[in-house]
């Protein structure tokens, strides 16, 4: 196929752009970014709500996607992800999101139950967030959801929570990154109403989708291991304004603020416009944050924390006896034109 699919345009599963994102990927080399930065951010956007819709990770779509790979095998693997089926109610509401159309019955029922449901943060929580851009919602899950989260990254890459030396020979791990993104312990709070009503209170709307990430795993410092990192970083292209966004990270089992915890800078969202046109020239703000003085925030397992996306964050070193065990979670609207 030379030329790109029309976004209406669907294969076996009946999603709409999946096609079209299949030839944009695939076609890189083609594509060469043809289009105004305006028509690109449009057709990233949507291609978000697209892949974590369907139950992805980003990175993983990112390393499947070659250029030799073929649609109806993009198809499978996707169908391979989710268990070998997916619920139609879901792709009835994706394909309502990516094209404006009108939601079910069901879905806008769940949205309402949300809306209806008491405030998790309250006029004190939510000055904590716009003064610090950081807050925690306590207890979002239950210890036995976490326990059973443990036992999934532990199982992943093969370590045992009573044997340390298991413990730095890990599978599937990029550093204290674990590449776990789908497991049904991983599902109670991509789907829990608790969690739901937090981003929703912070993004001002119920039409949310949960992002398909990856978790966590911070062992002990010791010879031989030395925390790789990541140091004090954004997730957000810096060579543009920084907009609203939410970010979350979920402590599977309690954490002190030595334990390799989360680490942020409060506030400087509110100083980040300043700060940058402060560099000099060309310079990478990357290079200049290290160093900053950062919090370390200790939690409990349950504690979701979250922060806003103009917040240099990173974990930290891990000086205590147990590791930092995590899943990193965040919820975004589903309608681009909601976000952006």
């Amino acid at each position: 196929m030379s030329q790109q699919p029309q976004i209406e345009e669907t294969g076996s599963l009946g999603v709409v752009r999946l096609k079209r994102l299949w030839w944009r990927w695939t076609h890189r080399g083609v594509l060469a970014e043809r289009g105004d930065a305006a028509a690109r951010q449009h057709e990233w956007v949507h291609e978000m709500v697209l892949i974590h819709g369907l139950g992805i990770g980003l990175e993983q779509i990112a390393r499947y996607l070659t250029p030799e790979r073929t649609f109806d095998e993009l198809e499978a693997w996707i169908l391979e992800l989710n268990g070998g089926s997916i619920d139609p109610a879901c792709i009835a509401r994706l394909n309502a999101a990516l094209t404006g159309g009108a939601y079910d019955a069901q879905t806008q029922r769940r949205f309402e139950e949300i809306a209806a449901m008491p405030a998790v943060f309250d006029a004190s929580d939510l000055e904590t967030w716009d003064e610090h851009g950081i807050v925690v919602l306590r207890d979002a899950i239950s210890a036995q959801q976490c326990a059973a989260a443990v036992d999934a990254v532990h199982e992943f890459i093969g370590v045992r929570a009573d044997d340390a030396s298991t413990w730095y020979q890990r599978n599937h791990a990029q550093g204290i990154m674990v590449q776990l993104f789908q497991h049904p312990a991983l599902e109670p709070a991509r789907r829990s109403a608790r969690i739901h009503k937090a981003f929703s209170q912070l993004w001002g709307t119920t039409d949310l989708l949960p992002t398909f990430d990856r978790c966590g795993f911070n062992p002990p410092e010791q010879a031989g291991f030395i925390f790789p990192g990541p140091h004090l970083h954004w997730d957000a292209d810096m060579t543009k304004p920084i907009g609203f966004g939410v970010q979350g990270l979920l402590y599977l089992g309690d954490t002190a603020a030595e334990q390799g915890a989360f680490s942020c800078v409060p506030g400087f969202h509110k100083t980040l416009d300043g700060w940058l046109q402060s560099l000099p020239p060309r310079a990478d703000p990357h290079d200049h944050i290290r160093g900053t003085p950062a919090k370390a925030i200790a939690g409990n397992a349950g504690d979701l924390i979250l922060w806003h996306q103009a917040l240099p964050h990173g974990s930290s070193p891990n000086r205590a006896a147990r590791p930092r065990v995590v899943q990193y979670l965040t919820m975004f609207p589903a309608r681009p034109s909601e976000r952006f």
